[in-house]
């Protein structure tokens, strides 16, 4: 933790009160402390954060009518969340961390270090307990306590925060305390069926001499001289010699507790929960399947982490301008070869994809070049339609031709970026 704490600069506000508090660790469930520690649990997070961080941030300009303008390629802020945020974590890691502790505690945050106006580095902030507070001086800082009780406070513009279930606080999003009791019920099932198997291993029967004891001892030296005679004749054969004046009764243990039908109504809840089908978890979902859920979760994640990095990376003046970073990727995640190549087949004479993005849906590495695209001479703009069956060459655009595609001069002069442009 030492190279955070030389990371987060020694920041010790004045404020007012808190506008929320809200605490990653403490827990309502009797047997974890922390969602991220059940099996099931575990399972979906990683499933949900492993898809989203496959997405990539882009840094985009928009016109004066919202439209993309012009995609900066060689911007600061695109380089670190796709190749490398900090000298600690790779960009997937960092995405990773990033929307798993989204979904483990309602709230993520990552701090921007700046070097000047440009953006040095980023860092997850692990927290145990998070607090937004309002500055006397104007403004906004995140209080926290890390993992080792350090008590930091951040400005809260220098940080991406993403919120999930967010209703009950205006500062941070809910926790996942309606969850809790779902996983005491799953840790009891668990305890019970250990509990059960464990017996079962156990206790192979009832043993009972015939003859009258009266005293205890009695009756426990002749039951542990016939486990002797068990035990010898587990290793040597198998059988059991009695004589006339001993019975043994074989017992067979069913080893459960909760029937299967309650076991798995319990685990389908965590599913529920986080809206991930099982079958998403275990890879082998259906192409609607996949595509309904990267719509209904994954989507939303990307959406929701392209507003909260724009709004931390830029200056209202910058995004006056048209400045966002924006994270896609992924879009055609668990669809067949063939339905790929069928979009490739509909849109390739309109110039929707560039070479290298037919490339990427089909599983093949980008090439040189490849990012051109290309369209059909055979159609042209509306208000050309006279000129061009006509022959004119005035007043219209004329006969179509290829064309290149987004990619543009980067080295263009233009207001706004932090001069990554």
């Amino acid at each position: 933790m030492g190279l955070l704490r030389r990371i987060f600069k020694k920041f010790l506000p004045k404020t007012f009160g808190s506008l929320h508090r809200a605490s990653g660790s403490r827990s309502r469930s009797q047997a974890y402390t922390d969602v991220w520690d059940q099996d099931t649990a575990r399972a979906v997070i990683d499933c949900i954060a492993t898809h989203a961080a496959k997405g990539e941030v882009r840094h985009i300009r928009l016109n004066a009518e919202g439209q993309t303008d012009k995609v900066i390629y060689n911007s600061a802020y695109s380089k670190l969340l796709n190749q490398k945020p900090n000298p600690i974590m790779s960009a997937f890691e960092f995405k990773y961390r990033f929307f798993a502790q989204l979904e483990a505690k309602g709230t993520a945050v990552a701090y921007i270090k700046w070097d000047g106006i440009e953006p040095e580095m980023i860092f997850p902030v692990d927290y145990t307990n998070l607090d937004v507070r309002e500055l006397i001086d104007g403004g906004y800082a995140l209080e926290f306590y890390d993992y080792e009780n350090v008590h930091t406070f951040l400005p809260l513009e220098d940080c991406i925060v993403v919120r999930k279930y967010y209703n009950k606080s205006l500062a941070l999003g809910d926790t996942n305390g309606p969850l809790y009791a779902v996983l005491d019920m799953e840790h009891a099932s668990d305890e019970g069926f250990i509990e059960s198997l464990n017996t079962a291993n156990k206790i192979r029967g009832i043993y009972k001499h015939k003859i009258s004891m009266l005293d205890n001892d009695d009756v426990e030296t002749s039951q542990k001289k016939f486990e002797e005679r068990f035990q010898k004749a587990a290793e040597s054969g198998g059988i059991i010699g009695v004589d006339a004046m001993e019975d043994f009764t074989p017992i067979n243990l069913t080893n459960y507790a909760a029937n299967s039908s309650q076991m798995k109504e319990t685990t389908n809840r965590i599913y529920s929960y986080f809206r991930t089908p099982e079958e998403i978890v275990q890879s082998r979902y259906s192409e609607h399947v996949g595509q309904a859920w990267y719509e209904s979760v994954i989507e939303p994640l990307w959406m929701a982490f392209s507003q909260a990095l724009t709004n931390a990376c830029f200056t209202q003046r910058e995004k006056d301008v048209g400045n966002r970073l924006m994270v896609s990727g992924g879009v055609m995640m668990g669809t067949s070869l063939q339905t790929r190549v069928n979009i490739i087949s509909q849109t390739k004479e309109m110039g929707t994809l560039t070479i290298n993005e037919q490339r990427e849906l089909l599983g093949f590495p980008p090439i040189e070049g490849g990012d051109v695209r290309q369209v059909s001479l055979n159609y042209i703009n509306a208000e050309d339609q006279s000129a061009y069956q006509n022959g004119n060459k005035g007043g219209g655009s004329g006969t179509p031709q290829s064309y290149k595609g987004d990619k543009e001069d980067n080295n263009s002069s233009d207001d706004g970026g932090n001069n990554n442009d």
